[in-house]
């Protein structure tokens, strides 16, 4: 019989209802106020590979269409729908992965097929979670929906959304590398940092900026410096002609630190040392 005659006689009631692979004779149980528009919103987000539940959708690409079949489990009165369908999942144990495709063992929601749990995800600290209702929770956490689905279901092309990972990507993310080294704006060890990205985006940073300061191709990103990273040649030339207000010839190794730790300009003191002013706060130059 035709696909589309067979879905005729699915009555437009509310009930229970069963998805079965025939090949393997795994189930999924749910619920719906119309049976019909059910089976056909879970046949449009399989045929898309956009279903929520990641066993039935490996399973419907695995055997294909033709291997499932939808049947009625008990027409029920709206009001007895949760009840009747907590009913069918305890009996049959459809959350045993041998026996069958549901995830979450408690009937779901009225029309959510998102109300599951979905494990796997990890935060951008690096924290695997789990969580209940993929849908509400994007919408709580300001976070894209197919973006997360996605990921979820080893579909996305990037590593990760917003700091967000899955353990079923295509694309595993090195997770996580640790940099160590980093010295902020007041000249203070960092620690630390286990996720440099998140760590940015928490501090107002470029990511791109920072990891260039830790590699030694940039000296410093809005104060931030690394101690193995690439120093300001003027950091390293050592100065011997700077003569004090008192008329001591002080040795500088470090010119923009000296400047900072006495309340001088750096820049006027290159312009002491090149000739281009007489003096800056008392401060003179004259060569050994």
């Amino acid at each position: 019989m035709p696909r589309e005659s067979r879905t005729r006689e699915i009555p437009r009631s509310s009930g229970v209802y069963q998805i079965r692979c025939v090949i393997t004779g795994q189930i999924y149980i749910g619920s719906a106020v119309d049976l019909r528009a059910r089976w056909s919103a879970h046949r449009r987000n399989l045929g898309r590979g956009e279903h929520s539940n990641r066993f039935l959708q490996e399973a419907w690409d695995h055997y294909g269409e033709a291997n499932f079949e939808f049947s009625v489990l008990e027409l029920v009165a709206d009001s007895e729908r949760l009840h009747a369908e907590q009913s069918w999942i305890d009996r049959t144990g459809c959350t045993d992965r041998e026996i069958g495709f549901n995830i979450y063992p408690m009937a779901s929601s009225p029309g959510d097929l998102n109300a599951q749990l979905w494990e796997g995800f990890v935060d951008p600290d690096g924290n695997e979670i789990t969580i209940f209702n993929l849908h509400e929770f994007c919408r709580q956490q300001g976070l894209d929906f197919p973006s997360m689905h996605r990921l979820a279901m080893g579909k996305s092309k990037l590593k990760s959304y917003k700091g967000w990972t899955h353990k079923n990507s295509v694309r595993k993310r090195e997770y996580v590398k640790t940099y160590d080294g980093f010295i902020d704006p007041e000249e203070r060890p960092a620690g630390p940092i286990t996720n440099l990205a998140a760590f940015c985006r928490e501090n107002g940073l470029d990511k791109t900026h920072m990891v260039a300061v830790a590699n030694g191709r940039i000296c410093s990103h809005r104060g931030w410096t690394h101690e193995n990273g690439r120093q300001n040649k003027h950091e390293l030339r050592r100065y011997t002609g700077f003569i004090s207000p008192d008329g001591r010839r002080v040795v500088i190794t470090n010119l923009k630190a000296f400047c900072q730790e006495q309340g001088l300009g750096q820049a006027h003191m290159h312009e002491v040392k090149s000739g281009k002013r007489k003096s800056h706060k008392g401060w003179t130059w004259r060569e050994e």
